[in-house]
């Protein structure tokens, strides 16, 4: 008795499925952290676990995390991750694409081999565990037949869940992962009679050839694996029908020990906020990490919450490890616990946290008018914009106070933006302004008082325009024309265009400075034409002429231009009259 005390467990091969099989089935899975679809294969096996409707174990052999899986998978000649090896190779499984089906086709395998004729042996595990990671293991193996049995015995150390890191790649920690051999030797057992060796086995000696010892294996999370292999020679195939050959020595019988009972879960830990935060948002979400060993069991929370030292319970029950207060108070503090509960029964419960949310302060001062504070000769036309923040992160809002005197009045309030037209205004006046920013806790800051004055009430005429479009084309077709207007005092402008066939738009318009106007026109008769546009401010002011010189030839439907084309290009100097005919 260590001064933690002794706890033994024992456990045959019959502990669990029905009584149909003649034997404990056992599965070896190759399996590796980094592979895909090793999820799938490593949730098949779980699920049939936690089933029970066969008797049945099984271990994962993690290759990239333990030499000593990457050796046994090594000895099946593995053809690709995963595989599982059935009974030491009677049935073996490659791949996976899905946990039902993996399933599926591992519960037929298990069926197969459950049906196979196997000699009449017993194996039974007594472990005790003596703390501090060591225990003592005894593996005893029993003939019931009138003659010798040989074979091969290997009592696997396995977690029942990984606390060693080892996941696969939905995030879930591996159950029974392969830690090392308690016995790995063959076995004569003569007629009627009983193998048995013990063995005391320390995780702080044992580790995984990575450098990874296992003395922080936990009394209730360590299952032991026992499988008699029978010493006759069978033709494998890590790859069937025919590939990937290796020696298959066909497993008669498996038992499995757990080390302990149920443990509760873990302690909730990690709380976010962190215990003893400050500053904390009004709108902050809890979590924690909670959890539990053991892979198999359910884990659900109570959550206590409150601004008083012991806080009530406010959500029981839940199976997220977060929880949602809605908007807190401001400057105020808050504790909270979780208890865990797993779905034996059992409980752990966590520390009481603290945290205190934060102080409001008000939006910082309005600041960088545009107009600058001082500034003349802006133009009438000019729009106000600013800048602000919120020291708390605050959505602000913002009232606007605009006009000729001192002070001047609200022009627009609640308003979400940082800027402001206040319209055409008058020419060489001053004008007040000021911003008043208010947060979502109606605090308020007042900005100060700025002023400029407009420019003397000149206009300058819009500047030419540009005129673009095909400067040839046939008559009868629609051609598009682009006219684009700009205004030195960026008034709004208005558009005309003369077509030079007596035809024209008449003023289109008023539009933004620099808007980009697209017209159509269609010419009726062959010839040269000239199109000129100009734009008008919307105080009259006209900008000089744009032109553009167009050729519009004859248009005959009878005859096919390209070749028309083609022939002048070809016989330049001839034809003279059907070039004037056809104006090319």
């Amino acid at each position: 008795m260590s001064a933690f005390g002794a706890v033994a467990q024992q456990s045959d091969g019959k502990n669990q499925g029905n009584n149909l099989a003649t034997h404990t089935v056992f599965a070896e899975d190759g399996t590796a952290t980094w592979c895909g679809y090793c999820k799938y294969s490593h949730g098949a096996l779980k699920n049939i676990f936690i089933g029970q409707q066969y008797p049945f174990f099984y271990v994962c052999m993690v290759d990239d995390k333990n030499t000593h899986s990457a050796a046994r998978i090594d000895e099946y000649n593995i053809y690709g991750f995963p595989t599982v090896w059935f009974d030491g190779g009677y049935r073996v499984n490659v791949g996976a694409s899905s946990i039902p089906s993996a399933q599926a086709a591992y519960e037929a395998s298990i069926t197969q081999c459950g049906l196979r004729t196997v000699p009449n042996i017993d194996v039974t595990l007594n472990v005790n565990w003596l703390g501090n990671a060591a225990m003592t293991i005894q593996a005893s193996v029993h003939n019931n037949e009138a003659t010798a049995y040989t074979g091969r015995i290997r009592v696997y150390v396995t977690e029942f869940g990984s606390s060693m890191g080892w996941i696969d790649t939905a995030g879930n920690p591996y159950t029974f992962p392969f830690l090392d051999y308690a016995f790995n030797q063959d076995i004569n057992v003569a007629a009627s009679g009983t193998w048995s060796n013990s063995i005391t086995w320390d995780g702080h000696n044992y580790n995984n050839g990575m450098g990874q010892n296992f003395s922080g294996i936990k009394y209730g999370n360590i299952y032991v694996i026992a499988a008699v292999f029978n010493s006759e020679w069978h033709q494998g195939y890590s790859y069937p029908p025919s590939s990937n050959p290796f020696n298959a020595y066909w497993v008669d019988e498996a038992a499995g020990v757990r080390v302990g009972s149920n443990t509760p879960p873990n302690t909730p830990s990690t709380p976010n906020p962190t215990n003893g935060s400050t500053n904390v948002l009004l709108s902050k979400q809890l979590s924690w990490t909670g959890g539990d060993v053991n892979p198999f069991d359910t884990v659900t929370y109570d959550v206590y919450f409150g601004t008083a030292s012991s806080p009530p319970k406010v959500s029981g029950n839940q199976s997220s490890a977060s929880y949602n207060p809605g908007t807190m108070n401001l400057n105020t503090t808050y504790y909270w616990k979780i208890v865990s509960w797993d779905n034996l029964g059992s409980s752990a419960v966590g520390p009481v946290w603290h945290f205190t949310t934060r102080s409001e302060h008000p939006p910082n001062a309005p600041s960088n008018p545009n107009p600058s504070n001082g500034s003349a000769t802006v133009p009438i036309n000019a729009q106000l914009s600013w800048t602000c923040s919120d020291p708390d992160g605050d959505t602000l809002k913002y009232d606007v106070y605009f006009g000729t005197t001192s002070p001047p009045p609200k022009v627009t309030s609640n308003q979400s933006s940082k800027s402001y037209n206040p319209g055409t205004m008058s020419a060489n006046t001053t004008y007040y302004w000021k911003i008043v920013a208010w947060d979502s806790f109606a605090m308020s800051t007042i900005g100060p008082l700025w002023h400029f004055t407009t420019s003397a009430a000149t206009n300058s005429a819009p500047n030419t325009p540009t005129l673009t479009g095909p400067p040839k084309g046939k008559v009868g077709v629609e051609y598009t024309y682009n006219v684009t207007g700009t205004d030195p005092d960026l008034d709004q402008v208005s558009y005309y265009v003369d077509w030079g066939d007596n035809t024209n738009t008449g003023w289109l318009g008023p539009y933004a400075s620099g808007y980009k106007l697209s017209v159509d026109h269609t010419w009726t008769t062959k010839g040269s034409y000239t199109i000129k546009a100009k734009v008008r401010d919307e105080h009259g002011l006209e900008s000089d002429w744009k032109t553009l010189d167009v050729t519009m030839p004859t248009k005959f439907g009878i005859i096919n231009g390209s070749f028309i084309d083609w022939l002048f290009e070809q016989f330049p100097n001839a034809f003279p009259i059907l070039r004037h005919l056809f104006g090319v």
